[in-house]
């Protein structure tokens, strides 16, 4: 009996061993899942900063904002994977000190993005990447991936340990066990039998577990985005995730062991296997870019980190590693090195001098091309870039100091300047130039771009001299074309008074022969005296039309709004009134309407009109219209006739003075009236030109210029 209850007693602390290696499993294994779960957090952090970066610069290149979309995600993203790492570290005070230096240092990346963009917006490309160009950004995100790599550390220490501490527990206590129960078989066969079986249903039990925490590390790394595998001490890899097959299109076969280096660049390979296997021998983590063949043979950079894991004594028993696909961000660089380098030779080529002043610290970073535009050498300058002062011309200093002011305060100037190299020589440059400043409003950056224009104001001054000169020459020249057009009015008049007095001298006495000697004239010689007559009052029409065409010349214009439609209908009716026998017909356009003198365009009216009539007299029913069309995009006045039209072979001599188409004794006139027309339309900045045909019509087309 007393062998009895001592079977049975063992029995029962038998029974109670395994259950606790059961509950110890899994809590080995929920720490297990913990530490990933950290690490993932960890991962994704990185990726969604990337993620953010990638987009920024995509949209700086290209302006696209297809880019932004991305950006914005990966903002929503990293906002809660750093809420996600906060929470499951909270049990880590070292852990929470990290985090909240990662919640630092990812506000101020993001704050340089935001205001890269907003730049960019504001000012431009160029002022964004010269922002871009100070390499702050690079520096925060090296500070990042550093804070994210201790942290990942601390946790590949804590899983190295957890799985140990988990696997060891599990099988010093399973040796136990089976051990007791090898001892007990002999003594109690018969009563242990069932509790024999109840163990191993138990050891079954915490394998099972052990199984399936190993099935959710699987797959939890199996759903990152990277290309994860696990390697023994010695090197040779064991395990991948599935997202390395993928990418790769290989077998788990062909990457056992050392197999990995079928997919590497074999220019590449060499210097991999090097690094690689310091790192075995040293006990050290790993990191390098290399490029990674894809299943389609083409080569994507790669971001390859590689932790140890420690057992108790400290000593590696295997190697962890992630790959990170860098194509997007290695694109996004190049094509940022490739623009800043098209802007170097442009502003080498324009002589384009650019530069970024600290305002908190003072200092200053220059373009060799910014130097030579003040007469220095490169490296010629050291100091603030207030010490450029000195070489600006004293006149212009103050004034100098007022432009910076003025960007402090509105953000941006734009202003000339003259310069004095050290050789003497004199320059004048053109500047630009945009304040960087915080969420505060506070001034932290004044960039900018110089560029020389000596040869732009050297040009403008000798403009400026020649337009003095050309001035003085136009006073001068006004003086005299009006001393001349005095002279030439005088001219005219006298003229017109002494022709006049013989003319009418003429008509006077061949009027008296007429009347006085009308019985002693036969027919031919009273024809001949009305012929006299005729070629008198002929010649004084002449007279007064030559008077008309020098007033019109002189006179100045009289801008106002003119109806045209109710002249050109006076105009209609009085010719009618003038000769009732014959049948004309006026077609006016209504609501027609310019912007003109309107007695001048009352004298080129009336000539045109007394020209169609005087044109349709052989027409039995005589038209004329008058109307205004668009004319190859332009609004044109018209007279059109049915009359005798011309040959417009003659058409170029149409508007000179006394230039007749037909006889005088088939259509009589002075050969005045068009070239008045023509003055008259000139003088309003507009164009006069005909069109017609022989006994077909003609029409006379004319602009009044921009008046109108």
């Amino acid at each position: 009996m007393l062998l009895l209850g001592c079977a049975l007693l063992l029995i029962a602390a038998l029974q109670l061993l395994p259950e606790r290696n059961f509950n110890r499993a899994r809590d080995a294994e929920q720490l297990v899942a913990h530490t990933l779960q950290v690490l993932h957090a960890s991962g994704v952090m990185l990726s969604t900063m990337v993620d953010a970066e990638t987009g920024q610069r995509g949209y700086l290149l290209t302006g696209d904002d297809r880019y932004l979309q991305p950006y914005q995600a990966a903002l929503a993203n990293q906002s809660l994977a750093r809420q996600n790492l906060r929470q499951l570290t909270a049990d880590n005070s070292v852990q929470q000190v990290r985090v909240k230096q990662l919640d630092r240092l990812v506000e101020a990346r993001l704050a340089v993005l935001d205001r890269n963009i907003a730049l960019y917006r504001t000012e431009g490309r160029d002022a964004a990447l010269l922002s871009v160009a100070t390499g702050e950004g690079l520096r925060a995100m090296d500070e990042i991936r550093g804070l994210l790599r201790d942290m990942e550390q601390v946790e590949h220490r804590l899983l190295s340990i957890r799985t140990r501490a988990a696997t060891d527990s599990q099988d010093v206590q399973l040796k136990w066990i089976l051990r007791t129960v090898g001892a007990l078989l002999i003594i109690l066969l018969a009563v242990g039998g069932a509790v024999t079986e109840r163990v191993i249903r138990n050891h079954e039990r915490a394998g099972e577990a052990l199984k399936n925490s190993e099935e959710r590390f699987r797959t939890l790394v199996n759903a990152i985005p990277q290309l994860c595998w696990t390697a023994n001490a010695d090197g040779g890899v064991f395990w991948y995730n599935q997202r390395w097959f993928d990418f790769t299109g290989k077998t788990p076969q062909e990457m056992e062991g050392w197999g990995w280096q079928s997919v590497h660049d074999p220019k590449v390979l060499p210097a991999v296997l090097e690094r690689w296997k310091k790192s075995i021998a040293d006990g050290i983590p790993f990191e390098m870019d290399f490029p990674l063949r894809a299943a389609d043979g083409s080569f994507h950079p790669f971001l390859t980190r590689v932790v140890p894991v420690h057992d108790q004594a400290g000593k590696v028993i295997r190697w962890f590693g992630t790959n990170t696909d860098i194509t997007a961000q290695r694109r996004t660089e190049e094509a940022l090195a490739e623009n800043q380098e098209r802007l170097r030779l442009a502003h080498e080529v324009a002589r384009i001098g650019t530069f970024v002043w600290n305002l908190q610290t003072g200092e200053s970073q220059l373009t060799p091309e910014l130097e030579a535009l003040y007469g220095l050498p490169p490296g010629g300058f050291a100091g603030s870039l207030r010490s450029w002062q000195d070489l600006i011309c004293p006149e212009d200093r103050e004034q100098g100091e007022l432009y910076v002011q003025e960007a402090m305060e509105k953000g941006s100037f734009a202003a000339e300047w003259r310069v004095t190299w050290p050789d003497g020589t004199a320059r004048w440059l053109y500047g630009r130039a945009w304040v960087s400043k915080d969420e505060t409003g506070k001034p932290l950056r004044l960039m900018g771009a110089n560029t020389d224009i000596t040869e732009r104001k050297l040009a403008e001054l000798e403009v400026l001299r020649i337009n003095a000169e050309l001035e003085q020459r136009v006073h001068q020249r006004t003086h005299q074309l009006e001393a001349a057009n005095r002279e030439l009015e005088a001219f005219a008049y006298s003229v017109s008074h002494d022709l006049r007095a013989p003319l009418r001298g003429i008509d006077g006495w061949s009027l008296a022969l007429l009347e006085d000697y009308a019985g002693s004239l036969d027919e031919g010689a009273r024809n001949h005296l009305n012929r006299v007559r005729s070629e008198t009052q002929r010649m004084g029409n002449l007279i007064d039309d030559m008077l008309l065409l020098s007033r019109v010349t002189r006179d100045e214009l009289k801008l106002d709004h003119v109806d045209l439609t109710t002249l050109a209908n006076r105009l209609a009716a009085r010719l009618r009134d003038t000769q009732p026998e014959r049948s004309m017909e006026f077609a006016v356009q209504p609501e027609l309407v310019a912007f003109a003198d309107a007695r001048l365009l009352e004298i080129a009216l009336t000539n045109l009109f007394n020209n169609a009539v005087k044109f349709t007299a052989r027409r039995n029913n005589a038209l004329i219209e008058f109307g205004e069309l668009e004319k190859e995009g332009e609004m044109v006045f018209y007279v059109r006739d049915n009359g005798a039209g011309f040959d417009m072979a003659y058409a170029g001599t149409l508007f000179g003075a006394f230039q007749r188409l037909h006889k005088a004794s088939d259509f009589p006139g002075t050969g005045i009236g068009l070239a008045t027309v023509q003055r008259i339309v000139r003088k309003h900045g507009g164009r006069v030109w005909a069109e017609a045909r022989v006994d077909c019509g003609a029409t006379f087309y004319f602009t009044l210029g921009a008046s109108s």
